[in-house]
């Protein structure tokens, strides 16, 4: 369907550029804009975490073993900061929830006909807040994850502009585009190491103890893995923009780009190795809603 879309796409331009395109309206345009939630990875840093491949077994009050459990390759951070409050000020959390990036963006837009416009576009994102977890015992760093992310899109859209006023147009577009980019995750998730020093210190408590019982083991050390994909999909746009001088505009837009591919990232660590596997596979979103102010300059 994708191939389809692109085929059509071109032909189309083809057959216009030989007539309206001379003498249409065209501009070089940039702008910077906010993306959130990259990778759609906000529940799993914040909620989920995510589940090792390996188990460890349960017990009841008689010390029986009852059944397994996952153990935990990603700790969450509402699970850290539960074990700060939990702990007397024993285990600490920093927190920093889902990551946000940055957007910046280059393009060439251009007229035809009475109402309509094709515009290319490069766009890149790069993380700029969130993403950063630890925990800590007694001082002592034994967790901490830090996700980071990057995206290339290229995007080639049709649309329809409608004038609202003498200087003012609203705008709505579609397409595809090229996509490139992933995520990394890098740290270390000493959490089983936690649990071996309360039962021998003989903290039974059993608050405290559950919440460290499923950290991965081995502990992952030194931990880097790294997802990298690309692929082409489709995308819209809409927008509104606004004349400031003879040839310039301003311009405020939403597009959503629905960037997605399945990703295999080698973990590094021996406790990644064993909990994941040596080659895991991870759904990788690099699209998502892009919010950008910009300027566009006729040429």
């Amino acid at each position: 369907m994708i191939q389809t879309a692109k085929r059509m796409l071109v032909t189309f331009l083809l057959l216009l550029l030989p007539g309206v395109f001379l003498e249409a309206k065209t501009y070089v345009m940039g702008s910077a804009g906010l993306q959130f939630d990259l990778g759609s990875l906000g529940s799993t840093i914040s909620t989920d975490g995510l589940d090792s491949s390996s188990n460890y077994a349960t017990t009841d009050s008689t010390g029986n073993t009852n059944g397994v459990l996952p153990r935990l390759a990603v700790i969450p951070e509402n699970r850290l900061l539960t074990l700060q409050h939990s702990s007397n000020g024993l285990i600490s959390a920093k927190t920093s929830g889902a990551m946000t990036g940055l957007t910046l963006s280059i393009g060439y837009e251009q007229d035809f006909g009475k109402v309509f416009f094709w515009r290319a576009n490069a766009h890149y994102t790069r993380k700029i807040m969130g993403g950063d977890t630890e925990g800590k015992f007694a001082g002592q760093s034994f967790y901490h994850m830090t996700w980071d992310y990057n995206a290339i899109q290229i995007p080639l859209n049709i649309g329809i502009k409608l004038s609202v006023s003498e200087d003012a147009a609203i705008y709505l577009g579609a397409g595809i585009h090229y996509f490139k980019g992933g995520w990394s995750l890098a740290g270390h998730n000493r959490l089983n190491d936690v649990h071996e020093l309360l039962t021998a210190a003989n903290i039974d408590d059993p608050t405290v103890l559950g919440l460290v019982s499923n950290g991965t083991d081995p502990s992952a050390n030194w931990e880097n893995t790294k997802f990298n994909v690309s692929g082409i999909a489709p995308n819209w746009l809409i927008g509104a923009q606004a004349r400031i001088a003879d040839k310039g505009h301003i311009y405020m837009e939403m597009e959503t780009l629905f960037s997605f591919q399945y990703g295999i990232a080698h973990p590094r660590s021996e406790g990644g190795i064993v909990g994941l596997a040596p080659s895991v596979a991870y759904p990788q979103v690099l699209g998502g809603n892009q919010y950008r102010f910009g300027y566009k300059h006729e040429i």
